[in-house]
């Protein structure tokens, strides 16, 4: 049986046994330089799949897919907002887009996520202040007005339930946590799934000791949690953010952190990056760090590894996981 032809700009992250299961299961032509559209679509002339990873190639636009009868498949890095890929044409040409980013990178940010509850939960950004500068009071963390200690049976809210925050779930089973979801997005066999009970933004404001704030930056989240779901949330509490900066309103977060009322961990920030003057970084109750979450490199292999992973289960006639549907960007951009 002839292998099915597979063009792929792979970008810095493809290792060697990916590129050797991808051999196994496609004839594969590299992608070194780049390319206009006319010679992309000269390029897929007998191709069934593309990977387009490394920035070499143009947006994937209608004339394109019309000129390409025999391709497929195609594999895209962070196009949630099908900005880079027309999709109603891809679909109207029987082309299935995989989009695999959010997998690659929710493990990481999920453990960032645990972390700054952890790290929260013992007021420990100013306990490490204490220490540099040698004021440190034995035994005292200084938050006993607000949530804190162990994490094991406390009330956490989460806001959204992509895949970061499914993967937070999995991380907090050992904890034993009171847990309560707001994601209108999510699936209902998918939240069975993970045996999580549901409720609305403003159920789970009123539910969470410790907030976790895990959506995307949407026309619809911008905003999310502003001055009214600060209040709601009430006073001594903890909110996480690692998501986006601008799902929270900046100046209701500040206000309500100089009142004392709040103790958050923040990876991201409304501007980015946060202004060297910023308040944010001179506040106790704020463990701060530069949009590191989904930092881990030694990880970022995942981006074309699995993006292989996809087109294998393809060529194998197999169910797809990880398929950019319709639904998805008009999510992101708020036509949902």
């Amino acid at each position: 049986m002839t292998r099915p032809r597979v063009l792929v700009d792979a970008g810095p992250y493809a290792t060697d046994p990916d590129w050797r299961r991808l051999e196994q299961a496609a004839q594969v032509v590299r992608v070194t330089e780049e390319r206009d559209e006319a010679g992309l679509i000269a390029d897929l002339a007998g191709c069934a799949g593309l990977i387009t990873q490394g920035g070499r190639l143009p947006p994937l636009t209608k004339a394109l897919f019309r000129a390409c009868p025999e391709l497929r498949i195609v594999g895209v890095r962070g196009d949630r907002f099908g900005n880079g890929v027309d999709l109603p044409a891809a679909r109207g040409h029987g082309i299935r887009v995989i989009d695999t980013d959010n997998i690659a990178s929710a493990p990481p940010v999920a453990e960032w996520d645990l972390a700054m509850m952890l790290i929260c939960l013992r007021n420990a950004g100013a306990v490490y202040r204490q220490m540099m500068a040698g004021t440190e009071t034995w035994a005292v963390a200084g938050n006993q007005d607000f949530v804190h200690g162990e994490l094991t049976g406390k009330r956490v809210g989460l806001v959204g339930c992509g895949h970061v925050g499914q993967r937070l779930i999995e991380l907090l089973a050992p904890f034993r946590v009171d847990l309560l979801v707001s994601d209108p997005y999510l699936e209902e066999e998918v939240a069975d799934g993970l045996g999580i009970r549901r409720g609305s933004l403003e159920e789970v404001l009123d539910h969470a000791d410790i907030l976790v704030v895990q959506v995307p930056h949407t026309p619809r989240t911008e905003g999310l949690i502003g001055a009214a779901e600060l209040e709601r949330l009430g006073d001594g509490r903890i909110l996480v953010n690692c998501s986006r900066g601008k799902v929270i309103d900046h100046q209701a977060l500040v206000a309500r952190l100089q009142g004392g009322r709040l103790i958050a961990g923040l990876d991201v920030f409304d501007p980015e990056p946060l202004p060297a003057d910023s308040v944010l970084r001179r506040l106790p109750n704020v463990f701060c760090t530069p949009h590191i979450a989904w930092y881990a490199p030694h990880v970022f292999h995942r981006y074309f590894g699995s993006l292989v992973d996809e087109f294998i289960r393809f060529f194998n006639g197999d169910e797809l996981r990880y398929e950019l549907t319709q639904r998805m960007v008009d999510i992101r951009h708020g036509r949902m």
